[in-house]
């Protein structure tokens, strides 16, 4: 039997490009940089904040992906974060039908994993009206690390006494499956997201689902399949 639902936040949860695309833009032009489309910025997103800043400064520097120096990155991830916490829900939007999936998911246990730092995070989730479903938010200043590295997410596991097999990681971006597998939970790849659904399908997830619609059936289906058909490893 499942137990716990850890769930991705941007691009699963809620779709979150434009005011991440937002608040890079205005930390860009604080330090005197040009702005960037919102797709691309889209594309740096899932490595956490200054990753995230990093490859933004790459993206727009002279000669293109000349690496900005420490303490430019600094500046502009300060700026980032000081914009982000007042603006991340200007035009963030959950995904349709998402407060009912999670409704009809109420026999589960579930909690928030994200590389996005811990207080946005949690403002996000206040703001849409679901967090009275989360149990822990973890961000990425979490103590014990970001995704892919798994120690989140067994840590999670630890605070809700579930094992590998009890524990199912929803997420859009490889590096959700990844911390999936090295953690050794089941997983579900949501294709609608903000990550591109080509290098989700290219790792091979065990299951996916198109729209929070199918997400009830999707945890249903993968539960039934038992645990002889894990797909994460440790």
């Amino acid at each position: 039997m499942l137990k716990l639902l850890v769930f991705d936040l941007d691009g699963t949860l809620a779709d979150t490009r434009r005011d991440l695309a937002a608040s890079v833009n205005a930390a860009l032009a604080a330090i005197g940089r040009a702005p960037l489309p919102v797709e691309t910025v889209v594309g740096f997103v899932g490595d956490g904040a200054r990753n995230l800043l990093t490859r933004s400064l790459s993206a727009g520097a002279a000669p293109a992906n000349d690496p900005p120096d420490p303490a430019t990155v600094d500046a502009a991830l300060e700026a980032f974060l000081a914009h982000y916490r007042e603006h991340c829900l200007m035009e963030t939007r959950a995904y349709p039908g998402l407060e009912q999936a999670l409704d009809r998911l109420s026999g589960y246990r579930k909690a928030v994993l994200t590389n996005k730092p811990g207080a946005p995070a949690a403002r996000i989730l206040k703001g849409l009206g679901v967090a009275g479903h989360f149990r822990h938010v973890f961000g990425g200043d979490n103590p014990f690390g970001q995704k892919p590295d798994p120690a989140a997410l067994r840590k999670l596991m630890e605070l809700e006494s579930a094992r590998p097999e009890e524990t199912v990681m929803i997420g859009d971006g490889v590096q959700d499956l990844r911390a999936a597998r090295r953690a050794g939970t089941r997983f579900l790849g949501y294709l609608e997201g903000m990550g591109p659904p080509a290098a989700l399908l290219a790792e091979g997830p065990e299951a996916t689902f198109a729209s929070m619609g199918e997400l009830p059936a999707a945890v249903a289906a993968l539960e039934a399949k038992g645990t002889t058909a894990a797909g994460g490893r440790p």
